[in-house]
């Protein structure tokens, strides 16, 4: 079977549109109160059952996530109860019945496989931010928002399960983002403590609204310093896997790279993109210029797009070395590192 990556969104969205906007108005129309009983029955088959089964012909040969088909059930489910009312038998059955089946799936479905991202990323095989990234996109069908939900729930995992990388290469040494990051907690915990108890004497909700906020996002960098042990840059199958624990991500295939150069330097008003959560206040050691942009996820699913990427590594000339031994022009080695011929 023959899989298209993108379908036909115009059949995929318009069929089931033009099924709610086809019912709307028989619900309105004065044949409705001729047989209200039947064609309210109808109408709630059409939204539940008709739509989801039409965007499901449209999209079931495409790589759009079959998941999305829900989507178009809970909004049919939604529609049918604005229209035929919610204490209809159909849609009372329904919410009884099928809905808590279709939600056990969901949730069954998304269990597993956090699980097997789990496992995955335990024994090395896989890397769980972007795999929670996979199966959140997959789940919601949209990639931004896979991305956010992703994030927030790979936060937990970092912050209280993960455990140190014992193969690729680190840069939590050369960078200087975890005394920052300390620096940050304490000054953190401290002003939190202090103004927590200054709002409440103006308003106790606002004040324990404020501190929540404090401890997710002290919560968030705790995370980010496990996530930097945890997530290392790897080369793996041709493809230079850049990481700074939940701040960057981004996938450069070596043939893509023009020039990769061993430094510490920023060339002024040039267009770079620090692969960093704190800019300036962290270090690099490497840059890399390539032929065509990329795409870099940041912190909470942003989405950046570069061609010059700088970023830190403990071992540049190991892992230039490693990206080396394909053809890369321009590429040039560390300081007081064995000479290697240009590539």
């Amino acid at each position: 079977m023959t899989i298209s990556p993108r379908p036909n969104w115009r059949l995929a969205l318009g069929l089931p549109l033009l099924v709610f906007i086809i019912c709307t108005f028989i619900v309105f129309s004065p044949l409705f109160a001729l047989n209200t009983s039947r064609i309210s029955t109808a109408v709630a088959l059409d939204l539940t059952v008709t739509a989801p089964l039409l965007y499901f012909l449209v999209i079931r040969k495409t790589a759009v996530p079959k998941m999305t088909v829900i989507r178009v059930f809970v909004l049919g489910l939604l529609a049918a109860g604005l229209l035929v009312g919610r204490r209809h038998p159909l849609l009372h059955g329904i919410r009884t019945w099928i809905s808590p089946v279709v939600e056990a799936v969901v949730i069954g479905a998304v269990i597993w496989k956090f699980r097997q991202a789990r496992r995955q990323a335990k024994i090395g095989q896989l890397d769980f931010l972007t795999q929670v990234r996979n199966i959140m996109t997959a789940v919601t069908g949209n990639a931004r928002v896979g991305d956010i939900m992703g994030s927030e729930i790979a936060v937990f995992y970092y912050a209280f399960v993960s455990s140190r990388a014992k193969d690729g290469f680190s840069y939590t040494k050369v960078s200087g983002a975890i005394p920052v990051l300390i620096v940050f907690l304490m000054a953190m915990v401290a002003e939190g403590i202090g103004l927590h108890f200054l709002i409440a004497r103006w308003n106790p909700l606002i004040a324990w609204i404020f501190s929540g906020l404090s401890v997710y996002t002290m919560l968030q960098l705790y995370a980010h310093m496990r996530a930097m042990k945890a997530r290392p840059i790897r080369v793996e199958d041709g493809v230079l896997y850049l990481r700074n624990g939940l701040a960057a991500d981004v996938c450069v295939r070596i043939t893509d790279i023009e020039e990769i150069t061993v430094t510490t330097r920023t060339v002024r008003g040039e267009a770079a993109l620090k692969l960093a959560l704190f800019g300036a206040l962290e270090g690099h050691t490497m840059r890399i210029k390539l032929r065509q942009p990329v795409t870099v996820v940041r912190m909470f699913g942003i989405r950046r797009q570069a061609e010059v990427l700088l970023f830190a590594v403990d071992k540049p000339a190991e892992l230039l070395e490693v990206i080396g031994s394909g053809p890369i022009p321009g590429a040039v080695p560390a300081p007081n590192a064995p000479q290697q011929p240009s590539l």
